[in-house]
């Protein structure tokens, strides 16, 4: 996952406008026109990614 964005050119301005419009208490961002979520499916399809198989699902514990 890590190399997903590698040699992709990023802009700067618009991350900057979606980090400031990031609410994370609701998990959105707050747009003139609404409230917009991203999805793992969002994910999935702007990285062309595969999603065949099982769902996995399961709990972890942190060390901290």
């Amino acid at each position: 996952m890590a190399n997903i964005g590698h040699g992709c050119k990023l802009d700067q301005k618009l991350i900057s406008a979606f980090v400031e419009r990031w609410r994370p208490e609701m998990c959105t961002f707050h747009l003139p026109f609404g409230e917009c979520t991203i999805t793992l499916e969002d994910v999935q399809l702007q990285f062309g990614l595969s999603v065949n198989g099982s769902v996995l699902t399961g709990s972890a514990q942190s060390t901290n």
